[in-house]
């Protein structure tokens, strides 16, 4: 294929996303051993945070592999990565002859440090698996500098981890701004329509859908302040249907408002907004490989919690999203809720 993400050209097809999209090869690298691990306490003499970023996965406690924190009811161990990723999978192995330890332990993952990283968005709830000492969680994409493995209960038992690996790839140069209701992103990477998309969709919430001269404007001054060098239009979730070829938003939002310049002939299903000329739309081959505009659904606008709104964690999707494709809407049945991760056995305990 080439690219890292699915499609990028357009045959019509239904795609069934069998692992998140938008990771290379390069995302099997387990990028937690270039962290650095803390944890709220430690064990005396034993069990030292950085035993889990170590690359042995032995499950046993006399070989100095797992980590320990002291008996409390608040517990947490936490890595720093080096930058920003965009988070796959984690995985976690527990302790062998403890694992009644490892119960409702939140996987949080974002950029923020306060009340020690804890109160950044929820990947997933996981427990310890009869099947297996190693679970694999899938956090579809999230963005942060900083995993936490926290748990809170009434009961003292300290957390325990032997090993956690984290895959996932550095995340793309962006800069965001806020309007009523929603978070607006442009994203420094370059992708086809398509690819731009499933990216939008599975780290933001959709391609940007503009509906009416306020948010035409709000673009304007968001490319004026970009920081990196753009493309000369950038994609928003404008589509031609070729049934009745007529456009329409990707997000389910109505076509209200319109700003084609002269150049468009709607020859292409794929609209763009430009770079370099403001408040002006243009069709662009579905190819192109350009910047492009997600946004993000706030908490407190769409009824949605954990990710703050985000797409992150939505689970997998499937969308027709060749020539003609309609709008999906919000969200679809097929998908996770956000903030629960999908967790999965590598092998027998």
């Amino acid at each position: 294929m080439g690219s890292s993400y699915l499609i990028c050209s357009f045959i019509v097809v239904v795609v069934f996303l069998w692992k998140s999209p938008g990771f290379s090869a390069a995302s099997r690298i387990n990028v937690a051993l270039s962290g650095t691990a803390i944890q709220s306490s430690t064990y005396p003499n034993e069990g030292q945070a950085d035993y889990a970023i170590d690359g042995d996965s032995g499950p046993q406690w006399n070989h100095y592999s797992c980590t320990s924190t002291n008996y409390q009811v608040e517990r947490w161990w936490r890595l720093e990565l080096p930058s920003v990723y965009r988070v796959s999978e984690i995985e976690v192995t527990n302790r062998f002859d403890r694992r009644h330890y490892f119960s409702d332990v939140e996987i949080l993952i974002g950029n923020s440090l306060a009340n020690n990283g804890n109160d950044n968005p929820r990947c997933a709830i996981i427990n310890d698996d009869p099947r297996c000492l190693t679970q694999t969680v899938r956090c579809w994409g999230m963005e942060g500098r900083f995993i936490n493995f926290y748990r809170s209960s009434d009961v003292t038992v300290p957390l325990q981890l032997c090993e956690v690996k984290v895959y996932g790839e550095p995340a793309a140069p962006s800069m965001s701004i806020q309007e009523t209701g929603r978070n607006i992103t442009l994203v420094g990477t370059r992708l086809c329509w398509s690819d731009a998309l499933l990216y939008c969709r599975d780290s933001h919430w959709d391609l940007l859908s503009l509906r009416g001269p306020e948010d035409q404007e709000m673009v304007d001054e968001l490319v004026a302040l970009a920081p990196f060098p753009l493309t000369s239009h950038l994609w928003v979730g404008l589509r031609r249907s070729l049934s009745v070829s007529s456009w329409f938003w990707m997000s389910g939002d109505p076509m209200d408002f319109t700003q084609w310049d002269d150049g468009s002939h709607h020859s292409s299903p794929c609209g763009g907004v430009s770079s370099v000329e403001p408040s002006t739309w243009r069709q662009r081959s579905c190819e192109e490989h350009l910047n492009f505009i997600c946004y993000t659904v706030k908490a407190a606008a769409s009824g949605l919690q954990d990710g703050g709104g985000r797409g992150k964690g939505r689970g997998p999707q499937t969308g027709d999203v060749g020539p003609a494709a309609e709008p999906r809407g919000r969200q679809l049945e097929s998908e996770e809720p956000v903030g629960v991760g999908s967790s999965w056995c590598l092998g027998g305990g």
